[in-house]
C-alpha cells in the first residue's frame, strides 16, 4: 500500500530499468578495426561504439541519478567524519538480500546463501538491473543509514506510542485502490451488483500487492502512523463485513472492506520494550532514509553536462514533482 502520511519522492530510493527490445538491421559490411569490434555477425561487425551507445541511452540515466545520491550521501558522511567501511556495505546487501528472498523454499527449509542468491538475480533480471547497479544502491544506502543512525533519538513516550501500535486493537481490511474515477465507478457499480469485494479488488484495484491478496492488508491499529488518518477513522468506524464510502486522499479513492478485528494482545509494555524499540528502528529507519535522500537531493545543485543526458534528466525531475504534487491532500 502506497505510503501517505509522509511525502516522500522515490526518485532515487528504487532504480527500475527496462532494457528495450533491440532489433539488428542489416549492416552494410564493413572493415571494424581491431579492439572495436565486439562480435562478428556472418562477416559484418558489432562494434564497441554502437554496443555502449545502446548502453548509455539504456541505463545511462538511471545509473547517473544511483551516482548522483551515492555522491550526496558520502558528502554528508565525510563533512560528519562518518566512516563507512566495506563491512557496512556488505550487511547492507545481506540485509537486502534478506528481505528480497523468502525464508524458507517450497519445502519449508530455509534457504540458504546461494539459492538467496539466485532470488536477488532472477528479480535483477526481471528489473533489467545489473548487480553493478544494485551494489551502487547497496553504498548508497549504507552511508543514508549511518547517518540515519547516528541522528535518531527514541525516547519512552516514543516507545509508547510504539507498543500501542504494535500491541494494541487491530483491524483487517481489504481495500480497492483507485486513481481515476472511471475506474472508481465501475468498481462501485460492481459492488453494488453484488461482486464478490475480493474479485473487485483483483481487477481493479491499483496497489498491485494488495491487490494479488483480493485487496487484504497487514492488520493495522488506530495510531498506525503508515495509514492516512481519515483512512484509520474510516477503518475503526466500520463494522464487520461493512463497505465504507470511498475515501479521497491526496490522487486515490480508497474503498475499505472491514473483515474482522483482533482484540488487544496480552503484553506488558516493560516486558517487551526492547523489541518496540527493535521493530521502531527497522520501521523508522528507512523512512528517514527517503527522507533524508529527498532533501540532499533538492538541496544540491546538480548540473547534468552530457547534451543527451540533459534534458532526460530534466524531463525526470518535472515528473516526480508532478507525482509528490499529486500525492499532496
Amino acid at each position: 500500500m502506497e505510503r501517505l502520511t509522509k511525502r516522500t519522492s522515490s526518485l532515487f530510493v528504487r532504480v527500475a530499468v527496462f532494457l528495450p527490445v533491440l532489433v539488428m538491421l542489416p549492416l552494410a559490411p564493413a572493415r571494424a578495426q581491431d579492439g572495436d569490434a565486439v562480435a562478428m555477425v556472418n562477416g559484418r561487425p558489432i562494434s564497441k561504439r554502437r554496443m555502449i551507445e545502446v548502453l548509455w541511452d539504456a541505463h545511462g540515466l538511471p545509473i547517473l541519478q544511483q551516482l548522483i545520491v551515492l555522491e550526496l550521501a558520502k558528502e554528508q558522511t565525510a563533512a560528519r567524519k562518518i566512516r563507512v567501511t566495506p563491512e557496512d556495505v556488505e550487511r547492507e546487501f545481506q540485509r537486502a538480500l534478506n528481505t528480497i528472498a523468502p525464508e524458507a523454499g517450497r519445502d519449508g527449509k530455509p534457504l540458504d546463501e546461494a539459492a538467496k542468491q539466485q532470488t536477488l538475480d532472477f528479480l535483477l533480471q526481471q528489473k533489467g538491473i545489473s548487480l553493478a547497479e544494485f551494489k551502487i544502491g547497496m553504498e548508497r544506502n549504507a552511508h543514508l543509514r549511518k547517518l540515519v543512525e547516528q541522528d535518531l533519538r527514541v525516547d519512552d513516550p516514543t516507545l509508547r506510542e510504539e507498543f500501542a501500535r504494535l500491541y494494541g486493537e487491530k483491524v483487517e481490511i481489504r481495500s480497492i485502490q483507485i486513481g481515476e474515477v472511471s475506474a472508481l465507478h465501475e468498481a462501485l457499480n460492481l459492488l453494488e451488483k453484488g461482486t464478490d469485494f475480493g474479485d473487485v479488488a483483483r481487477r481493479l484495484s491499483q496497489d498491485t500487492a494488495s491487490a494479488q491478496r483480493g485487496g487484504l492488508l497487514e492488520p493495522f491499529t488506530f495510531n498506525d502512523d503508515n495509514i492516512a488518518p481519515v483512512l484509520r477513522e474510516a477503518a475503526f468506524a466500520l463494522a464487520a463485513g461493512e463497505v465504507s464510502k470511498p475515501v479521497k486522499v491526496g490522487r486515490w479513492w480508497f474503498i475499505w472492506r472491514l473483515e474482522r478485528r483482533i482484540p488487544p494482545a496480552d503484553a506488558r509494555f516493560e516486558d517487551v520494550k526492547a523489541e518496540v524499540e527493535r521493530k521502531l528502528r527497522e520501521r523508522v529507519i528507512p523512512q528517514e532514509m527517503n527522507r533524508l535522500v529527498t532533501e540532499l537531493f533538492h538541496k544540491a545543485e546538480i548540473r547534468v553536462l552530457d547534451r543527451d543526458l540533459k534534458p532526460k534528466f530534466e524531463e525526470l525531475l518535472k515528473r516526480n514533482a508532478a507525482a509528490d504534487g499529486a500525492l499532496t491532500p
